[in-house]
């Protein structure tokens, strides 16, 4: 993945950056590592306000590798790990790999021993034992364009520091972001390393060789831009015009963007205002979870909707996931030595090139500092 030295813009001798060794791919002892300094210090998105609407409605979900939920207390949104304060039996279960909504009669019982919790975390009933002061332990919650996300960090600054500019840029595209729903969900547990899979989505300069249904039926590739800024990678294009259209869009609309949210997700807009998202869940060193959703103002899609769900994941989706597990197969291979890689002096990139990689290979060696491998610095 990743970049560890920085190109100087005209000189001509700068070192290349580089990806990263193989082993950052397939060693538990940095995903540990990783789950530490990463997945329980950041954002993440777990849904919807719209899955939390009314009061007693229940979103969970898995961030990292930690079970939290989120709840609508009368109106306020709280979000909470998934587990019991007696013993750690989980309080709901994961039904589904994605998560689950679900509504509760106004409070919230542990199924093991049958504590009971008010929706503000305080225990209410401990069996008709006092037990003392005990509240189920807290999860910062916060919505981004009516997108929901979650930080395990009690000290996490606010989303909008970690995703600056990102609401405004999405409800600029699709102005009815905020009242969506979940129309389509679908889950795959993907045999590559999480980082694989975003690096992957992070540059398009494959896109020409193998999207050839995006490139040619989606967005102009000649418009294509990615742009690595902090903790936000912003992609931008135009959609192609008229007839070259693959699909028939539901709002007369070419904009295309995506925005990668540091460390594992992305909301995305095709070009019609079809709204749409990314997580990556990891669960092994070589394994993680993508779950890929799509908001429109039903929670059924339309014809014209299912055309452009469908065209996503039966072409670009399933062509990404060739790769990535291609990918995760060919760096356990010991001829496999780390390449350069190709970017830009702008650091913008275009479909030729891939300065997104070398920008999340900094985010990772500034996230996981000493943990960083030796060999890699």
């Amino acid at each position: 993945m990743a970049v560890h030295q920085t190109l100087v813009p005209g000189a001509t001798d700068a070192p290349k950056p580089r990806a990263l060794p193989a082993h950052c791919y397939t060693d538990p002892t940095i995903l540990d590592a990783e789950m530490s300094a990463i997945f329980a210090r950041s954002w993440q998105l777990v849904g919807h306000v719209s899955q939390v609407s009314e009061p007693g409605q229940i979103l969970t979900a898995v961030v990292g590798d930690e079970p939290v939920f989120v709840v609508n207390d009368n109106g306020q949104i709280r979000a909470f790990f998934n587990v019991c304060q007696h013993r750690g039996h989980e309080l709901f279960p994961q039904q589904t790999a994605g998560g689950d909504v679900a509504e509760t009669p106004g409070f919230i019982m542990c199924p093991y021993h049958a504590w009971v919790y008010r929706l503000d975390g305080r225990l209410a009933s401990a069996r008709s034992r006092d037990v003392g002061e005990v509240c189920l332990a807290p999860v910062a919650v916060d919505q981004l364009a009516g997108l929901l996300f979650v930080n395990v960090d009690p000290g996490a600054p606010p989303l909008a520091e970690h995703a600056p500019g990102v609401a405004e840029e999405v409800l600029a595209i699709v102005p009815e972001a905020g009242t969506r729903v979940l129309t389509w969900r679908r889950t795959q547990l993907i045999d590559a390393n999480w980082k694989i899979a975003v690096e992957n989505y992070n540059e398009c300069y494959h896109c020409p060789n193998v999207h050839l249904s995006f490139t040619s039926g989606v967005v102009d590739p000649a418009s294509y831009r990615i742009k690595p800024e902090g903790t936000v990678i912003r992609h931008t294009a135009t959609g192609v015009e008229g007839e070259r259209s693959r699909y028939a869009r539901p709002v007369d609309s070419d904009a295309y963007a995506a925005f990668y949210i540091w460390p594992a997700s992305s909301i995305q807009c095709y070009p019609g205002q079809a709204l749409n998202t990314y997580r990556w869940v990891p669960r092994g060193p070589d394994q993680t979870l993508l779950v890929r959703e799509w908001w429109f103002d039903g929670p059924e899609p339309t014809d014209v909707q299912r055309a452009i769900i469908d065209l996503d994941w039966n072409t670009t989706v399933s062509e990404d996931l060739k790769l990535v597990e291609s990918t995760q197969r060919g760096v356990r291979s010991r001829g496999y030595r780390p390449g350069p890689l190709v970017t830009e002096p702008s650091g913008i990139a275009s479909v030729h090139s891939e300065d997104a990689v070398a920008h999340l290979g900094t985010l990772l060696r500034s996230a996981l500092g000493p943990a960083w491998p030796a060999e890699a610095r």
